[in-house]
């Protein structure tokens, strides 16, 4: 994470000498009231409607000012705070399960071949990522769920999803998504949905912008396995909850399930969307692009 250091410029440097001469506003956060101490200009210099709250009804003129923010998880809170003075936020490891199983590989055992296993060539298509599904493609490996050539599908997620991100420890969250057998899902994206939504709330522009980034990089890496399809049900439901239609996050989350529809479908995924978020139905159909629609039909 960010932090100040030599080789910090001179205007970050003022930033930081003005964030810890500003005065401290207590924010009392989730349903326990945890006390957070924060320095007023580390949230006011991000978020217009913060300054102005901070700013009137007579906060500007008390040394301490009080904020209840009930219904904000501590640890959400807590992210927030490491981007205001950071310029970045902390994202936990996943976990590896405990499992001798091998994960399922696309080349280790060609189709046709004396070795070759279909349940395990199976396995790995219901849950391959997008990044393998595009590599398979530009390979020319157009067997199993693709039927064919489908040029739309991959101009699709490149639009959306295709990302580039150096294999470094500081984008731990991204190199642990490329293993198999991992758990911890839900922490981990749940973490940056509920992010962007606090952030979108109250204009952190530039923090919305990297929970977004973030997210659009795990829904590339990440293997649709059976924890993760759980995860996903969690964040549509949650963004159908706290954010309106046509949002940019809401967007995203519609345009995974279009791209990975077949295997949604296959593991009945799909079908309990729509019972359980009426909207996505119609949302679905409408964002489906008219390539697709041609490859598939």
């Amino acid at each position: 994470m960010a932090s100040t250091a030599e080789g910090d410029s001179p205007e970050r440097i003022r930033t930081i000498e003005e964030i810890f001469k500003s005065r401290q506003i207590t924010f009392l956060v989730g349903p326990d009231k945890v006390k957070f101490a924060v320095h007023e200009h580390a949230f006011t210099r991000l978020s217009e409607p913060l300054r102005i709250m901070l700013a009137g009804g007579g906060m500007r003129e008390t040394l301490e000012a009080n904020v209840v923010w009930d219904d904000i998880e501590p640890s959400i809170f807590t992210r927030l705070m490491e981007f205001a003075y950071y310029e970045d936020y902390s994202v936990p490891h996943l976990l590896e399960k405990a499992s001798s199983n091998p994960p399922p590989g696309p080349r280790a055992r060609w189709r046709g071949g004396n070795d070759f296993d279909e349940s395990e060539h199976n396995e790995y298509l219901n849950s391959r990522n997008i990044n393998s599904w595009m590599m398979d493609y530009e390979g020319g490996d157009n067997g199993g769920e693709n039927g064919g050539d489908r040029p739309g599908k991959w101009s699709y997620c490149r639009e959306h999803f295709a990302t580039l991100m150096p294999l470094s420890p500081e984008h731990h969250w991204f190199n642990d998504l490329r293993g198999w057998n991992r758990t911890g899902y839900s922490t981990a994206f749940m973490l940056h949905i509920k992010l962007y939504v606090l952030a979108d709330r109250y204009n952190f522009d530039a923090l919305t912008e990297l929970c977004l980034q973030r997210v659009r990089a795990s829904l590339f890496a990440v293997n649709l396995e059976e924890e993760f399809r759980e995860t996903l049900v969690e964040m549509l439901k949650f963004a159908y909850s706290n954010t309106g239609r046509f949002d940019t996050l809401r967007m995203m989350l519609i345009r995974y399930c279009i791209v990975q529809m077949n295997q949604l479908k296959r593991h009945g995924v799909l079908s309990r969307l729509v019972e359980e978020l009426p909207d996505i139905a119609s949302e679905l159909l409408l964002e489906i692009p008219q390539q697709i629609w041609e490859d598939a039909l």
